[in-house]
């Protein structure tokens, strides 16, 4: 995304470094203090000083570990990510609803994709936990479907609850199959996140879950968020859409990640 005139006149105050980490939270959205340390051979510390000056700035903003670019400080809202590759989500959303069996104990993140998915489980004797607003409106009517709800503070952006209490209500839970999605994902670096709040929940969920199923477009491919989650070799399996490249295929096969492609209508 290209700098305002105003970032630009900023850039003439600060030194080398410095406008290399504006330039590469500009270009990958988001940076971790102690993958900074290592490129520039300087101490955390000192990054987290860089971190400072370009916050005063407003080239980007300090979050826990790192910085990310200043409009993806808050989360996108839902109907704007809905919008979003909305024929490819569709696509995974109707095909991990097949995943779903009668008497399953499941688990739904608060991503778009997963809430699309629950308008093709209704009908099925299920116990359903989730944060997410969404999951549980589209749900409340179905009678054969208990709705746990994880308790927290609100984010308004993915309208979602999240926060320590959530966290600390999801260690005494059993889950046979937890459907969640992400921000990135990459062959290296794995499954990461860009929020610290949705990470922490995910990460819990992740931990009590038997059956990981990872949902996520061919636009995720590739990319590296602040937070990581977990392997990508950890998904008992990864629905995508029609649209990922063969390459891609290739080596999730060889990595053994069981990947199926979601079927259109």
């Amino acid at each position: 995304m290209g700098k305002t005139n105003g970032n630009n006149e900023a850039l003439f105050h600060l030194n080398d470094r410095q406008r290399n980490i504006s330039d590469l939270v500009d270009k990958n959205g988001s940076v971790r203090v102690a993958d900074l340390s290592k490129q520039f051979n300087v101490s955390e510390e000192t990054i987290r000083r860089d971190f400072e000056r370009l916050e005063k700035q407003g080239l980007l903003r300090k979050i826990h570990g790192g910085a990310i670019r200043v409009e993806m400080s808050t989360e996108i809202p839902v109907p704007k990510r809905q919008s979003k590759h909305m024929e490819e989500k569709e696509m995974i959303a109707r095909t991990a609803a097949t995943y779903v069996e009668d008497g399953d104990i499941i688990a739904i993140d608060a991503s778009t994709t997963s809430l699309l998915m629950t308008r093709h489980i209704k009908g099925k004797n299920l116990t359903v936990i989730t944060n997410s607003i969404g999951v549980t409106l589209e749900l409340a009517s179905e009678q054969s479907i208990r709705v746990i709800l994880i308790g927290g503070y609100l984010s308004e952006g993915s309208m979602s609850l999240v926060g320590n209490f959530a966290e600390r209500v999801v260690q005494d839970y059993h889950v046979d199959k937890f459907f969640f999605s992400c921000l990135g994902v990459d062959f290296k670096r794995g499954i990461s996140e860009i929020h610290e709040d949705q990470a922490s929940v995910k990460k819990q969920l992740l931990s009590i879950s038997e059956k990981l199923i990872l949902l996520v477009d061919h636009s995720k491919f590739g990319q590296k968020s602040l937070i990581r989650l977990c392997d990508l070799t950890a998904v008992d399996y990864l629905i995508t859409d029609n649209r990922v490249s063969i390459n891609t295929i290739k080596e999730l096969n060889v990595q053994g990640i069981r990947a199926i492609i979601g079927e259109q209508s």
